[in-house]
């Protein structure tokens, strides 16, 4: 039993590394002429916004990273721009030419000049349908005139970046997740899994906004302690009223931007709404007392919140997100993010 045993697993080891290597031998990824050899270096599927958005679940935008290698004794000329196409069969493609991310990073090639012996990375953008195999054809220029190098071909098998294309709405998950918790007081299973936070940072901010936004309808002086009560009600009343759409609409690597459609409990009309209860407490106590009146209003708070009205984005705003350490976060260096205090903390809406 014991030789048996022995046996099956020196078995199942060789089969598992048949099927690696036939894996790898399969994928094609690499190719080389008297000239140059090529690899692919990396793949990922891409979003950069109106320019080359993935349509539908069939075809997405593949970004491409080509390591090609001079192995002549002269420069050779190469890049996105000249020398590179898509093979689908019979039909000869170019990469796509143009893009540009407000919030991401994507490389182009500039002169694609490579000098004797020297490596360089390509940068190339193919719209693809997901699911094909497809070939990229790459033929340096070489310096001297008249000369011509041989084509490379590269195998490209769509199917082995999946997973990319599976991760492009992992921004969009992440913020509604990042306001679901943070600024809703909600549960989202996508937050652990998901979003990196100073969490009690983040919430501590839109409490201290908060207050100060409630020092704009009353002049009475609210404790710390106070505000938090207050917005733990106006949190509650979110809670409730307020919704959060979001879409990824440009992502490379470690950086997005995501689209967000949001409606929020308004504030403006928080002045109002506690004056009412102000005057209802001098009509019924027949005198002037200010700081008992404003006293009065601020306990009818729960009810207050409850009145005001829900204002919804008419632009929304386009929040940059990055990654760290396999996480997504806000990134509070760009301008936008200050959408999502103004929005959940102010309760102003643009």
């Amino acid at each position: 039993m014991k030789k048996l045993g022995v046996l099956t697993l020196a078995l199942l080891v060789l089969f598992s590394l048949a099927a690696c290597g036939g894996s790898q031998e399969a994928s094609g990824s690499t190719g080389k002429s008297k000239i140059a050899e090529a690899a692919i270096e990396q793949a990922e599927y891409i979003l950069a916004g109106e320019d080359g958005e993935s349509q539908g679940e069939e075809r997405g935008l593949l970004a491409v990273d080509v390591k090609v290698k001079n192995n002549s004794d002269s420069t050779i000329h190469i890049s996105s721009y000249d020398g590179v196409y898509l093979y689908d069969g019979d039909e000869q493609l170019s990469p796509e030419q143009g893009l540009y991310g407000r919030g991401i990073d994507l490389e182009h090639e500039g002169s694609g000049a490579i000098g004797a012996g020297k490596a360089k990375t390509i940068p190339v953008y193919f719209n693809v349908e997901k699911g094909k195999t497809y070939e990229i054809g790459l033929t340096p220029r070489l310096s001297e005139p008249g000369e011509e190098a041989d084509e490379i071909l590269l195998t490209l098998d769509t199917t082995e970046y999946e997973e990319s294309y599976q991760q492009l709405e992992e921004p969009a998950k992440a913020l509604t997740a990042y306001i679901d918790v943070i600024y809703l007081g909600k549960e989202n299973a996508d937050y652990e899994k998901l979003v990196t936070a100073d969490k009690e940072a983040v919430q501590q901010k839109a409490k201290d906004e908060f207050k100060k936004q409630l020092g704009l309808s009353i002049t009475k002086d609210v404790t710390s302690e106070e505000a938090v009560t207050y917005y733990n009600s106006y949190q509650s009343a979110l809670r409730e009223k307020a919704e959060a759409k979001t879409k990824t609409v440009e992502k490379a690597g470690d950086k997005a931007v995501v689209k967000l459609d949001y409606s929020t409990v308004s504030l403006d009309n928080l002045y109002e709404e506690l004056y009412n209860y102000q005057r209802e407490y001098r009509e019924n106590t027949g005198g002037y007392d200010t700081e008992k009146e404003q006293q009065y209003a601020l306990s009818k708070f729960d009810t207050i919140v409850q009145l005001l009205g829900v204002a919804n984005s008419s632009n929304g705003a386009n929040i940059h997100m990055i990654k760290k350490d396999g996480k997504w976060t806000v990134d509070t260096s760009d301008y936008n993010s200050d959408t999502l205090i103004q929005a959940f903390a102010e309760g102003k809406a643009y």
